[in-house]
């Protein structure tokens, strides 16, 4: 199942800006082969993008700015739309020096954590080249409605994620002491993932790293993550349905419920859709309730209402109509969609994460 992740997880949990005398930076760059032009450095904050452009004189170039904590940059040229460098900037000096033909070949110098981020993709590149290609041919098989591929292809991306997750983990065994280590976390296992896969990784972090901004985000992903562990008894959900009266999740004990994070606009949701109407069509008389949770905002609220319509989804819907910023990506730490979790009869999790055959084969083990 082709994820969605949330836009602000998927470039750096960790950015901030801030105009502050400790939190200044500056880059001075060199290009030997470059000697004129416009380079351009994107700085990603939590709610927005800071934009700037330097000249290129004689090779030289240079930024300043403000980051409060290292944030995901990226240093482009006019005109090259498929090269960039994509980098930490942090609140000190760095210099960014190499023949500018490639951005991606690049040194950084002055920042510890890019030279761990270096050494990092080092390690994961035959993980990434592989990802590469799978969502080439992922692309490839949605563009052609090849449904066959599409499925083989869904099975092959939880193997994908697991050897990618087994990367990851070797990394942090090896450098506990970086911050790179916390972030990797952050970024590997902030989605589909249990707690008891996180902890042993929390736990091996030095304490200069735990106590670091890094380090907090995974402590509070980890603690979540313990409150919805399968076994326990789900968090109440209450927000409003599409005639705007307030439902809660717990109105619904005493059936086995599927709650379904999803949004009009995530396509791999709307294609994942079809699936849960059969499973609804086939259990709803032997039990089944579903209670779908939607990522739209206000804007979209009639784009809401009209997929509900347009897919056939029956069952019970609400949002708080806040998009990403939904109550419950807090609450269950969801950022990425679709995502669900099967309750029994009492509200407690019995399985997560279930799409296509995975959940049709746990109904038909619990209700028939």
């Amino acid at each position: 199942m082709k994820k969605f992740l949330s836009g602000l997880f998927a470039i750096s949990v960790f950015a901030a800006n801030a105009q502050t005398s400790d939190s200044a930076f500056s880059i001075s760059g060199k290009f030997s082969n470059v000697k004129t032009g416009t380079v351009y450095l994107t700085v990603y904050g939590e709610n927005a993008a800071v934009k700037d452009s330097a000249n290129i004189v004689n090779g030289t170039f240079s930024f300043k700015g403000f980051v409060q904590k290292p944030s995901t940059a990226f240093l482009t040229l006019k005109d090259r739309k498929d090269d960039n460098l994509r980098f930490f900037v942090e609140p000190l000096k760095m210099t960014i020096s190499g023949k500018g033909d490639k951005l991606k070949e690049l040194d950084i110098s002055g920042s510890v954590l890019n030279t761990d981020d270096k050494k990092l993709k080092t390690f994961l590149k035959p993980v990434n080249e592989a990802e590469e290609k799978y969502y080439a041919a992922y692309s490839e098989a949605s563009k052609n409605k090849n449904q066959a591929v599409l499925d083989s292809l869904d099975a092959l991306e939880d193997v994908m994620t697991k050897r990618k997750r087994a990367a990851i983990k070797e990394f942090v065994l090896a450098n506990p002491s970086s911050l790179r280590s916390a972030m990797a976390i952050s970024e590997n296992y902030g989605y589909y993932a249990e707690a008891e896969e996180v902890e042993p990784l929390y736990n091996a972090l030095a304490s200069s790293i735990k106590t670091s901004v890094a380090g907090e985000a995974v402590k509070k992903m980890l603690d979540i993550y313990k409150t919805i562990a399968i076994g326990q008894v789900v968090p109440d959900i209450t927000q409003l349905d599409t005639t705007g009266k307030p439902l809660s999740l717990s109105s619904l004990r005493g059936k086995y419920v599927l709650v379904d994070f999803w949004a009009s606009w995530c396509g791999p949701c709307r294609r994942e859709n079809p699936n849960i109407v059969k499973a609804y069509e086939k259990y709803s008389g032997k039990g089944l309730e579903i209670f779908g949770v939607s990522y739209d905002n206000e804007k979209g609220a009639a784009k809401w209402k009209k997929a509900i319509v347009d897919d056939n989804l029956t069952w019970k819907q609400v949002s708080d109509l806040q998009g990403w910023k939904n109550a419950t990506s807090d609450q269950f730490y969801i950022k990425a969609i679709p995502s669900n979790m099967l309750l029994d009869k009492e509200g407690r999790i019995i399985a997560k994460n279930l799409f296509g055959q995975k959940l049709t084969d746990k109904l038909s083990e619990l209700m028939n």
